[in-house]
């Protein structure tokens, strides 16, 4: 057997190997990047850590990515600030895509005598300097082209001449105000447990957010702060953006601006605490003379004055008082557990472990209706309070040391620290309720109507099914009315009839009757106004001389009985029936009187009578 052949396929292998590699390969790649009209072909925006942009006759702008999680970008030169990260990878995006719409190549300007000075390079407007794990990369933007929708640009290295879209000379800052970041206090990141407010004339004080339940308090106050209100204002203050930077002198006279400290200004402080120490702070100062829609703001870090819109701070500059939550709790009702009242009678409700089923435990002990607890719940943080006075020692002339009506809220663990509260009503005033809690030091007042439908009483939170049966089971509807009787019996079809001796003038309607025999069986309370025999007269029901009889058999025979009486405040008609032996007055449904029942049972006589 030979080598010979062997050898030599073996050496023809490499030699071709070795031409794809160093010769072919690099040739297509070549070919590629002349047939790519990319300018900065292999660029990634990621791999830049520093970017240099120098305008012409201006000061160089440099800007360095920070190592931080996420990454962020500072300006560094000719000012060091927080960087608008946007608009440098807006810039470094724009580049990495960027395509020449006429490229001038070495040969085509071998015969220009002044190729710099014609495309403007002898004075860049622009130079640009890209720095990172990758080559450096130095680009020169020259001038523009006669319709100003091009604009030159070289690389330096590269002896190519690219006309570019002008629309680029949009990312490119011409001063270090493009790339500043605007935002006047990032409020969202920095690390902050309280607040101290200062305005002149208005007061100074303290806010503390509790850090288990990030309910907010006034310090030393033994007040509630308006939590709802207390985001609000700050979500509002992470937006608040920088119009235009006035001073970034540190050591700037202060007078100019408003922002001297004297008895009247500045007209707002806002520091920022963690702890005991002092974290961020806004001064507010005077109004900007040329446009009165913006104000002066010095940061304390770094020292800067700026201008933001007028309104940026407005909430801020108030007393205290402004700023305490006027409801009755501020944590969320879900997290009630049981409430004791001390009212017209003393009961407790309590919600059971894990479920949102609440029950009244008093005299007697009975399921709370459903629709009646979530009203309840919701009062706690929906009844506005408004301060009548912030310090008071003596309650007595509010009604309040010995309160007409008193809750003591229990919160479950998910509260936090918050574990009860104690609140007391007192005298009724020009249509108002006084009204405190006893961790607190104010007296407040509440709306007279407000208070009418807080639970003072425990059948008030009573079940408001009135009672259930089927209308199938009615054999006789009998009405008596201002000492007339009518009555009405179901034929063997099931169709309502006039039961022998009866008869009302007018023809009946059985399919209305039916409707309103359905809707009665399985009736429901709009309010219980009260229970047993006493101050009946106040109903009006021994005038109306109004009541309906049902006669049920299942099995058994029942009759359910129901009286009318005058209306109430809300236009709801008073209603009253008897179960197991007691007496319930209650609001009966409007648009069930007024569609069903007085259309169809009552006595054609009395109808002119009827309220």
């Amino acid at each position: 057997m030979s080598w010979r052949p062997t050898w030599v396929l073996l050496a023809g292998a490499l030699a071709l190997a070795a031409f794809i590699l160093f010769v072919e390969r690099p040739l297509r790649h070549q070919r590629e990047l002349e047939a790519s009209r990319t300018v900065l072909p292999d660029f990634n925006p990621a791999e830049v850590t520093n970017i240099e942009v120098h305008p012409w006759g201006l000061p160089l702008i440099k800007a360095a990515r920070e190592k931080t999680s996420p990454p962020a970008w500072k300006l560094v030169q000719p000012i060091a600030y927080r960087a608008d990260d946007y608009s440098i990878e807006a810039l470094l995006q724009q580049l990495s895509k960027l395509e020449w719409v006429d490229r001038h190549t070495e040969k085509e300007l071998a015969n220009n005598p002044a190729p710099q000075e014609q495309y403007g390079f002898a004075k860049p407007s622009f130079t640009i300097l890209l720095q990172g794990s990758g080559p450096d990369r130095r680009l020169e933007i020259g001038n523009f082209g006669t319709f100003k929708d091009r604009v030159s640009m070289q690389i330096v290295g590269n002896n190519n001449i690219y006309d570019v879209a002008s629309e680029l000379l949009r990312f490119v800052p011409t001063d270090k105000d493009n790339w500043r970041d605007i935002t006047l206090l990032d409020v969202t990141n920095l690390a902050f447990t309280g607040l101290r407010v200062s305005a002149p004339g208005k007061g100074e004080f303290e806010l503390e957010r509790d850090p288990a339940n990030h309910l907010w308090f006034v310090k030393n106050r033994s007040a509630r702060a308006d939590t709802p209100k207390m985001i609000n204002l700050l979500s509002n203050l992470q937006n608040v953006t920088v119009s235009a930077f006035m001073n970034d002198n540190p050591q700037a006279d202060l007078d100019p601006y408003g922002l001297l400290t004297t008895d009247t200004s500045p007209p707002l402080t806002l520091t920022f605490l963690n702890g005991s120490n002092n974290v961020a702070g806004l001064q507010v100062g005077g109004i900007f003379a040329s446009n009165t829609n913006y104000i002066y703001v010095r940061r304390d870090a770094p020292g800067n004055i700026v201008l933001v819109p007028r309104n940026s701070f407005n909430g801020w500059a108030l007393p205290y008082t402004n700023f305490l939550d006027q409801h009755f709790i501020s944590i969320s009702p879900s997290f009630i557990e049981s409430i004791k009242v001390r009212g017209d009678d003393d009961f407790v409700a309590a919600k059971g472990a894990g479920s949102n089923h609440w029950t009244i435990h008093g005299s007697e002990t009975f399921p709370a209706d459903p629709a009646l607890m979530e009203y309840w719940m919701a009062a706690f943080t929906n009844v506005p309070t408004g301060i009548v006075k912030a310090v008071v020692t003596d309650f007595s002339p509010y009604g309040l040391s010995n309160a007409c009506l008193q809750y003591d809220v229990r919160f479950n663990p998910g509260a936090g620290a918050q574990t009860e509260a104690r609140i007391d009503f007192g005298t009724n005033k020009a249509g108002n309720v006084f009204e405190r809690r006893e961790d607190e030091t104010f007296v407040n007042s509440i709306d007279a109507d407000d208070f009418r439908w807080l639970p003072r009483v425990s059948w008030q939170l009573r079940d408001r099914a009135v009672w259930n049966f089927e209308s199938t089971n009615v054999v006789s509807v009998t009405v008596h009315q201002l000492g007339g009787t009518l009555k009405f019996l179901r034929d063997p079809e099931g169709n309502w009839t006039y039961a022998p001796g009866y008869n009302n003038q007018v023809q009946i309607n059985s399919p209305a009757i039916e409707e309103c025999v359905v809707r009665m069986g399985h009736l429901r309370a709009v309010y219980w106004d009260g229970v047993g025999d006493k101050n009946l007269d106040k109903f009006g029901f021994e005038a109306a001389r109004y009541d309906i009889e049902f006669e049920v058999t299942n099995g058994t025979r029942q009759i359910y009985k129901i009286q009318f009486g005058d209306r109430s405040p809300l236009g709801h008609p008073y209603a009253t029936v008897v179960k197991n032996g007691k007496r319930f007055i209650f609001e009966f449904r409007v648009d069930l009187y007024q569609n069903l029942v007085l259309p169809n049972l009552t006595l054609y006589t009395a109808r002119q009578f009827i309220k």
